[in-house]
């Protein structure tokens, strides 16, 4: 059964400050393991989204996806199939202090984080985080990177030893290096082949989801 943490909300990946099309998973340079080692895991899904009434956001128009009738965020719907397939608990990264509710000024703090380095605070808390050995990352692309709450929850959690998978939306940019950057923060982690998808495709992704969950053997028995 899964065990969700938070209520679903919607995410984002990004039309006005990222390319258009399908770019997939062709610029990480770290090295990366195709298959998570060991057994018995205990396994964490983690992701940022952050919500607009209207259904934009910083990273797209199309922040919304509707699948059999239910309507998710685009990286809320790839956290939720991939703890259903997996037996995962979920987490939303949430900031302490919200973002602004419109596009354009939620765009202005995200550039401006961005170009200041700015990594905000966290409402999230993991209490149990040492009892997860697997964890996945969900996040969209903001301005071509991750969105900074990122960085803030790379900051806050020490993953030695443990075995990081991401997973994220985008408009047409693919990881735009997050996968170095998140290798470059966590040096001490074992990187897994992660799944990257533009926004335009992911109602339908489920079964491109399940198969790469296979192929890096974290597919539920």
């Amino acid at each position: 059964m899964i065990r969700y943490f938070i209520p679903f909300t919607l995410l984002c990946a990004t039309l006005a400050f990222a390319s258009c099309g399908d770019n997939e998973d062709n610029d990480i340079d770290v090295p990366t393991e195709e298959v998570v080692p060991g057994t018995n895991h205990n396994v964490l899904v983690a992701y940022f989204s952050e919500p607009l009434p209207d259904g934009v956001d910083a990273s797209t128009s199309a922040s919304r996806v509707i699948v059999n009738g239910d309507l998710y965020g685009s990286v809320e719907y790839m956290a939720m199939v991939i703890s259903e397939a997996t037996g995962a608990d979920v987490v939303r990264i949430q900031t302490a202090t919200p973002y602004p509710g419109n596009f354009d000024d939620l765009a202005s703090q995200a550039d401006n984080e961005r170009q200041n380095d700015i990594h905000p605070a966290l409402a999230t808390e993991i209490e149990n985080f040492d009892d997860y050995d697997v964890i996945f990352v969900g996040y969209p692309i903001w301005w071509y990177q991750m969105p900074m709450a990122m960085y803030s929850f790379f900051d806050e959690y020490d993953f030695t030893g443990k075995t990081l998978i991401p997973f994220s939306s985008h408009g047409g940019s693919g990881w735009s290096g997050t996968v170095d950057d998140i290798a470059g923060m966590e040096p001490n982690a074992t990187m897994v082949d992660g799944y990257s998808i533009s926004r335009n495709s992911v109602a339908g992704s489920a079964d491109g989801i399940r198969e790469w969950l296979g192929r890096i053997g974290m597919s539920e028995q």
